[in-house]
Protein backbone atom coordinates (compact mmCIF):
# COMPACT_ATOMS: atom_id res chain seq x y z
CA UNK A 1 0.00 0.00 0.00
CA UNK A 2 1.00 3.94 -0.64
CA UNK A 3 2.39 5.86 1.94
CA UNK A 4 2.57 5.09 5.80
CA UNK A 5 0.30 2.02 8.05
CA UNK A 6 -1.87 4.17 10.25
CA UNK A 7 -3.18 2.81 13.49
CA UNK A 8 -6.47 2.49 12.19
CA UNK A 9 -5.42 0.97 9.05
CA UNK A 10 -3.69 -2.01 11.09
CA UNK A 11 -7.01 -1.40 13.65
CA UNK A 12 -9.08 -2.02 10.46
CA UNK A 13 -6.71 -5.23 9.39
CA UNK A 14 -7.13 -7.18 12.20
CA UNK A 15 -11.11 -6.89 12.36
CA UNK A 16 -10.97 -7.87 8.58
CA UNK A 17 -9.07 -11.05 9.36
CA UNK A 18 -11.52 -11.79 12.72
CA UNK A 19 -13.95 -11.54 10.07
CA UNK A 20 -12.78 -14.48 8.91
CA UNK A 21 -12.38 -16.93 11.76
CA UNK A 22 -14.93 -19.23 11.73
CA UNK A 23 -18.09 -18.68 14.37
CA UNK A 24 -17.20 -21.91 16.39
CA UNK A 25 -13.65 -21.30 16.69
CA UNK A 26 -14.71 -17.28 17.53
CA UNK A 27 -17.07 -18.40 20.42
CA UNK A 28 -14.34 -21.16 21.46
CA UNK A 29 -11.70 -18.33 21.95
CA UNK A 30 -14.06 -16.31 23.70
CA UNK A 31 -14.87 -19.25 26.16
CA UNK A 32 -11.14 -19.25 27.06
CA UNK A 33 -10.96 -15.56 27.96
CA UNK A 34 -13.44 -16.59 31.04
CA UNK A 35 -10.15 -18.04 32.97
CA UNK A 36 -9.44 -16.08 36.05
CA UNK A 37 -6.23 -16.17 34.89
CA UNK A 38 -6.80 -14.18 31.42
CA UNK A 39 -6.05 -10.75 33.01
CA UNK A 40 -7.97 -7.48 31.66
CA UNK A 41 -9.42 -3.85 32.01
CA UNK A 42 -12.79 -3.44 32.84
CA UNK A 43 -13.93 -1.96 29.17
CA UNK A 44 -12.02 -4.77 27.69
CA UNK A 45 -13.70 -7.59 30.01
CA UNK A 46 -17.15 -5.77 29.08
CA UNK A 47 -16.61 -5.77 26.22
CA UNK A 48 -16.16 -9.92 25.87
CA UNK A 49 -18.86 -10.46 28.05
CA UNK A 50 -21.15 -9.15 25.53
CA UNK A 51 -19.61 -10.40 22.85
CA UNK A 52 -19.81 -13.67 24.28
CA UNK A 53 -23.63 -13.26 24.76
CA UNK A 54 -23.66 -12.29 21.08
CA UNK A 55 -25.90 -14.53 18.74
CA UNK A 56 -23.53 -13.94 16.33
CA UNK A 57 -19.78 -12.79 17.55
CA UNK A 58 -18.24 -13.08 13.99
CA UNK A 59 -20.60 -9.97 12.20
CA UNK A 60 -20.45 -8.05 15.62
CA UNK A 61 -16.77 -8.59 16.58
CA UNK A 62 -16.32 -5.40 13.78
CA UNK A 63 -18.66 -3.13 15.64
CA UNK A 64 -17.25 0.02 17.85
CA UNK A 65 -18.44 -1.03 21.12
CA UNK A 66 -16.12 -4.61 20.93
CA UNK A 67 -13.58 -2.32 19.71
CA UNK A 68 -11.13 -3.06 23.03
CA UNK A 69 -11.93 -6.82 23.15
CA UNK A 70 -10.26 -7.30 19.52
CA UNK A 71 -6.60 -7.42 20.22
CA UNK A 72 -7.24 -9.86 23.24
CA UNK A 73 -9.66 -12.50 21.14
CA UNK A 74 -6.76 -12.39 18.31
CA UNK A 75 -3.86 -13.23 20.78
CA UNK A 76 -5.90 -16.34 22.00
CA UNK A 77 -6.94 -17.25 18.41
CA UNK A 78 -3.26 -17.01 17.13
CA UNK A 79 -0.96 -17.32 20.69
CA UNK A 80 -0.37 -21.08 19.28
CA UNK A 81 0.51 -19.91 15.80
CA UNK A 82 2.56 -17.33 16.90
CA UNK A 83 4.96 -19.96 19.15
CA UNK A 84 5.60 -22.07 16.11
CA UNK A 85 6.65 -19.08 13.86
CA UNK A 86 8.53 -17.43 16.61
CA UNK A 87 10.43 -21.25 16.73
CA UNK A 88 10.65 -21.77 13.19
CA UNK A 89 12.18 -18.45 13.07
CA UNK A 90 14.68 -19.06 15.21
CA UNK A 91 17.28 -15.90 15.97
CA UNK A 92 15.52 -14.27 13.26
CA UNK A 93 12.11 -14.08 14.99
CA UNK A 94 12.55 -10.45 16.19
CA UNK A 95 13.38 -8.71 12.68
CA UNK A 96 13.05 -10.94 9.78
CA UNK A 97 13.24 -10.42 6.01
CA UNK A 98 10.28 -11.33 4.21
CA UNK A 99 12.00 -13.95 2.68
CA UNK A 100 12.79 -15.54 6.06
CA UNK A 101 8.80 -14.59 7.14
CA UNK A 102 7.25 -16.27 4.04
CA UNK A 103 9.96 -19.59 4.38
CA UNK A 104 8.64 -19.83 7.88
CA UNK A 105 5.01 -19.34 6.99
CA UNK A 106 5.32 -22.39 4.67
CA UNK A 107 6.47 -24.99 7.62
CA UNK A 108 3.70 -23.08 9.96
CA UNK A 109 1.36 -23.73 7.17
CA UNK A 110 1.59 -27.73 7.84
CA UNK A 111 -0.02 -27.11 11.64
CA UNK A 112 -2.26 -23.81 11.26
CA UNK A 113 -4.87 -22.61 8.61
CA UNK A 114 -4.43 -19.29 6.80
CA UNK A 115 -7.40 -18.21 8.76
CA UNK A 116 -5.12 -18.47 11.85
CA UNK A 117 -2.29 -17.58 10.79
CA UNK A 118 -3.97 -14.36 9.32
CA UNK A 119 -5.45 -13.28 12.40
CA UNK A 120 -1.30 -14.33 13.71
CA UNK A 121 -0.15 -12.02 11.32
CA UNK A 122 -2.68 -9.21 11.71
CA UNK A 123 -2.15 -9.37 15.73
CA UNK A 124 2.21 -8.52 15.29
CA UNK A 125 0.71 -5.87 12.41
CA UNK A 126 -1.25 -4.34 15.29
CA UNK A 127 1.67 -4.15 17.77
CA UNK A 128 5.10 -2.06 17.31
CA UNK A 129 7.34 -3.94 16.38
CA UNK A 130 9.98 -4.33 13.73
CA UNK A 131 8.33 -6.87 12.05
CA UNK A 132 4.98 -5.03 11.90
CA UNK A 133 4.79 -3.39 8.51
CA UNK A 134 6.39 -6.84 6.82
CA UNK A 135 3.45 -8.56 8.01
CA UNK A 136 0.76 -5.83 7.08
CA UNK A 137 2.07 -5.73 3.72
CA UNK A 138 1.78 -9.40 3.38
CA UNK A 139 -1.92 -9.45 4.42
CA UNK A 140 -2.61 -6.90 2.14
CA UNK A 141 -0.18 -8.31 -1.24
CA UNK A 142 -1.27 -12.04 -0.76
CA UNK A 143 -4.58 -13.24 -1.95
CA UNK A 144 -4.29 -16.66 0.20
CA UNK A 145 -5.84 -14.83 3.14
CA UNK A 146 -8.08 -12.60 1.57
CA UNK A 147 -7.71 -9.61 3.06
CA UNK A 148 -6.40 -7.89 -0.24
CA UNK A 149 -9.72 -5.60 0.11
CA UNK A 150 -9.29 -4.95 3.57
CA UNK A 151 -9.30 -1.23 3.19
CA UNK A 152 -13.17 -1.57 2.53
CA UNK A 153 -13.72 -2.14 6.84
CA UNK A 154 -12.22 1.43 7.39
CA UNK A 155 -15.30 3.30 7.63
CA UNK A 156 -16.28 1.34 11.23
CA UNK A 157 -13.19 2.92 13.03
CA UNK A 158 -14.49 6.68 13.23
CA UNK A 159 -12.15 8.17 11.59
CA UNK A 160 -11.84 12.13 11.35
CA UNK A 161 -14.82 13.32 9.65
CA UNK A 162 -16.88 9.98 9.18
CA UNK A 163 -20.25 8.49 10.71
CA UNK A 164 -20.04 5.83 12.77
CA UNK A 165 -22.36 3.06 13.16
CA UNK A 166 -24.44 4.01 15.68
CA UNK A 167 -25.03 7.26 13.45
CA UNK A 168 -22.89 9.56 15.57
CA UNK A 169 -20.11 11.89 14.00
CA UNK A 170 -16.85 12.12 16.09
CA UNK A 171 -15.67 15.13 17.99
CA UNK A 172 -12.25 16.57 17.93
CA UNK A 173 -12.21 16.15 21.44
CA UNK A 174 -13.09 12.73 21.09
CA UNK A 175 -10.31 12.13 18.22
CA UNK A 176 -7.67 13.71 20.90
CA UNK A 177 -8.55 11.42 23.95
CA UNK A 178 -7.95 8.34 21.31
CA UNK A 179 -5.03 9.81 19.68
CA UNK A 180 -3.36 10.11 23.55
CA UNK A 181 -4.61 6.87 24.35
CA UNK A 182 -3.23 4.78 21.01
CA UNK A 183 0.29 7.15 21.69
CA UNK A 184 0.56 5.71 25.54
CA UNK A 185 -0.69 2.02 24.54
CA UNK A 186 1.74 2.28 21.56
CA UNK A 187 4.63 3.75 24.30
CA UNK A 188 3.56 0.89 26.27
CA UNK A 189 3.92 -1.89 23.71
CA UNK A 190 7.22 -0.24 22.76
CA UNK A 191 8.75 -0.57 26.12
CA UNK A 192 7.66 -4.17 26.34
CA UNK A 193 8.74 -5.36 23.09
CA UNK A 194 12.00 -3.54 24.18
CA UNK A 195 12.41 -5.66 27.13
CA UNK A 196 11.65 -8.60 25.59
CA UNK A 197 14.27 -8.25 22.70
CA UNK A 198 16.90 -7.50 25.64
CA UNK A 199 16.07 -10.33 27.56
CA UNK A 200 16.20 -12.33 24.36
CA UNK A 201 19.88 -10.62 23.51
CA UNK A 202 20.72 -11.84 27.03
CA UNK A 203 19.81 -15.35 26.42
CA UNK A 204 21.63 -15.63 22.77
CA UNK A 205 24.85 -14.08 24.13
CA UNK A 206 24.43 -16.67 27.58
CA UNK A 207 24.36 -19.22 25.13
CA UNK A 208 26.85 -18.00 23.17
CA UNK A 209 29.54 -17.14 25.67
CA UNK A 210 28.59 -21.10 27.27
CA UNK A 211 29.06 -22.52 23.51
CA UNK A 212 32.77 -20.75 22.97
CA UNK A 213 33.57 -21.66 26.71
CA UNK A 214 32.91 -25.55 26.10
CA UNK A 215 35.07 -24.93 22.58
CA UNK A 216 38.06 -23.70 24.84
CA UNK A 217 37.76 -26.41 27.22
CA UNK A 218 37.94 -28.92 24.66
CA UNK A 219 41.02 -27.02 23.02
CA UNK A 220 42.17 -27.10 26.32
CA UNK A 221 42.38 -30.94 26.99
CA UNK A 222 43.64 -31.49 23.88
CA UNK A 223 46.52 -28.92 22.72
CA UNK A 224 48.28 -31.51 20.50
CA UNK A 225 44.96 -31.26 18.13
CA UNK A 226 45.77 -28.02 15.90
CA UNK A 227 49.05 -28.92 15.67
CA UNK A 228 49.15 -32.27 14.20
CA UNK A 229 47.06 -31.46 11.38
CA UNK A 230 43.72 -33.04 12.28
CA UNK A 231 41.12 -32.80 8.91
CA UNK A 232 38.21 -29.66 10.14
CA UNK A 233 35.20 -32.59 11.11
CA UNK A 234 32.91 -32.74 7.73
CA UNK A 235 29.94 -30.62 7.67
CA UNK A 236 26.96 -33.38 8.71
CA UNK A 237 23.57 -33.08 7.18
CA UNK A 238 21.74 -35.37 9.41
CA UNK A 239 21.19 -35.30 13.10
CA UNK A 240 22.29 -38.20 15.29
CA UNK A 241 19.45 -40.18 16.88
CA UNK A 242 19.92 -39.92 20.13
CA UNK A 243 17.66 -41.14 23.72
CA UNK A 244 16.14 -38.51 25.85
CA UNK A 245 18.46 -39.31 28.72
CA UNK A 246 21.59 -38.92 25.68
CA UNK A 247 20.01 -35.43 24.63
CA UNK A 248 20.65 -34.10 28.55
CA UNK A 249 24.21 -35.28 29.33
CA UNK A 250 25.54 -34.68 25.43
CA UNK A 251 26.03 -32.17 22.71
CA UNK A 252 25.49 -33.09 19.24
CA UNK A 253 27.10 -30.20 18.37
CA UNK A 254 30.42 -31.37 20.35
CA UNK A 255 33.90 -30.43 17.48
CA UNK A 256 34.37 -33.99 17.57
CA UNK A 257 31.13 -35.43 15.83
CA UNK A 258 31.71 -37.92 13.25
CA UNK A 259 35.51 -38.22 14.18
CA UNK A 260 37.25 -41.72 14.62
CA UNK A 261 38.84 -42.47 18.39
CA UNK A 262 40.14 -45.44 20.03
CA UNK A 263 38.05 -46.07 22.82
CA UNK A 264 37.77 -49.57 24.95
CA UNK A 265 34.75 -51.78 24.29
CA UNK A 266 33.23 -54.13 26.38
CA UNK A 267 32.59 -58.14 24.85
CA UNK A 268 29.49 -58.75 24.93
CA UNK A 269 30.44 -62.23 26.09
CA UNK A 270 33.39 -64.77 27.04
CA UNK A 271 34.75 -65.89 23.61
CA UNK A 272 35.38 -69.66 23.60
CA UNK A 273 38.50 -69.49 24.43
CA UNK A 274 37.85 -68.56 27.90
CA UNK A 275 40.13 -65.18 27.32
CA UNK A 276 40.57 -63.50 31.03
CA UNK A 277 40.10 -60.07 28.87
CA UNK A 278 36.35 -58.58 29.14
CA UNK A 279 37.05 -55.93 26.10
CA UNK A 280 39.18 -54.59 23.65
CA UNK A 281 40.32 -50.90 21.69
CA UNK A 282 37.98 -50.57 18.66
CA UNK A 283 38.19 -47.75 16.46
CA UNK A 284 34.59 -45.57 16.61
CA UNK A 285 32.66 -42.69 15.81
CA UNK A 286 31.72 -40.22 18.10
CA UNK A 287 28.11 -39.00 17.57
CA UNK A 288 28.12 -36.41 20.39
CA UNK A 289 30.10 -35.46 23.75
CA UNK A 290 30.34 -33.81 26.89
CA UNK A 291 33.49 -31.55 28.27
CA UNK A 292 34.23 -35.54 30.22
CA UNK A 293 32.66 -38.38 28.14
CA UNK A 294 32.34 -39.45 24.49
CA UNK A 295 29.04 -40.94 22.52
CA UNK A 296 30.49 -43.28 20.19
CA UNK A 297 29.26 -46.43 18.23
CA UNK A 298 32.00 -49.07 17.59
CA UNK A 299 33.63 -49.85 14.72
CA UNK A 300 34.00 -53.94 13.72
CA UNK A 301 34.97 -55.88 11.13
CA UNK A 302 33.26 -57.11 8.46
CA UNK A 303 34.02 -60.05 8.66
CA UNK A 304 33.25 -60.64 12.17
CA UNK A 305 29.81 -61.64 13.46
CA UNK A 306 28.82 -57.76 14.27
CA UNK A 307 29.88 -57.14 10.60
CA UNK A 308 26.66 -59.51 9.60
CA UNK A 309 24.34 -57.60 12.01
CA UNK A 310 21.61 -56.37 10.10
CA UNK A 311 21.37 -53.57 12.02
CA UNK A 312 25.22 -52.46 11.54
CA UNK A 313 26.30 -49.89 8.66
CA UNK A 314 29.21 -50.58 6.28
CA UNK A 315 31.59 -47.62 5.73
CA UNK A 316 31.99 -46.96 1.86
CA UNK A 317 35.27 -44.92 2.45
CA UNK A 318 36.38 -46.29 6.02
CA UNK A 319 40.03 -46.00 4.69
CA UNK A 320 39.85 -42.48 4.62
CA UNK A 321 38.25 -42.17 7.60
CA UNK A 322 41.17 -44.04 9.53
CA UNK A 323 39.69 -47.19 9.64
CA UNK A 324 42.55 -50.32 8.99
CA UNK A 325 40.24 -52.75 7.52
CA UNK A 326 36.56 -52.90 5.81
CA UNK A 327 34.53 -51.79 8.72
CA UNK A 328 30.88 -51.87 9.99
CA UNK A 329 29.40 -49.55 12.55
CA UNK A 330 27.66 -50.90 15.06
CA UNK A 331 24.42 -49.54 16.04
CA UNK A 332 25.14 -49.64 19.62
CA UNK A 333 25.99 -46.79 21.56
CA UNK A 334 28.64 -46.46 24.36
CA UNK A 335 29.62 -43.73 27.00
CA UNK A 336 33.19 -43.95 26.90
CA UNK A 337 35.66 -41.33 28.97
CA UNK A 338 36.95 -38.31 27.23
CA UNK A 339 40.88 -39.24 26.33
CA UNK A 340 42.87 -35.73 27.84
CA UNK A 341 45.22 -36.01 25.18
CA UNK A 342 43.71 -38.21 22.55
CA UNK A 343 42.31 -36.11 19.33
CA UNK A 344 40.66 -38.31 16.25
CA UNK A 345 42.39 -40.30 14.40
CA UNK A 346 39.86 -39.71 11.17
CA UNK A 347 36.41 -38.58 9.98
CA UNK A 348 33.63 -40.13 8.43
CA UNK A 349 32.74 -38.83 4.95
CA UNK A 350 29.27 -37.10 5.48
CA UNK A 351 27.88 -39.87 3.07
CA UNK A 352 29.18 -42.20 5.70
CA UNK A 353 27.91 -40.49 8.72
CA UNK A 354 24.61 -40.07 7.10
CA UNK A 355 24.22 -43.42 6.51
CA UNK A 356 24.28 -44.09 9.73
CA UNK A 357 20.89 -41.97 10.55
Amino acid sequence: MEGAITDGDRATMLQAALSKVARVELKAALALTVDPQFQTSKAVANALNALRRHADPVAAVSRTQYRAAVPYLAAVISDDCLAKTIEVLGDHSDDPTEEQLVEALGTVRESFSDVTIAVMLASVAGGDMPASDLCFGLLAAEGRYGLTDWSKAEDTHGEPGRVGPEGGTTTPEQREARRLKKQRDSEERRKKMEASRKAAEQVRRAKKKERSSATADLDAVSPGAARSGARVAPRLTRRATLTPAQEEEFDRGDPWAAGVVFAWVPFDSVGPGGSDLDGKSRRCVVVAGSPTHLLVRPGYSQSGVKGRDWKSVALSHWKAAGFDQPTCIDAEMLSVPREPEASPVGWLSPEDWNALW
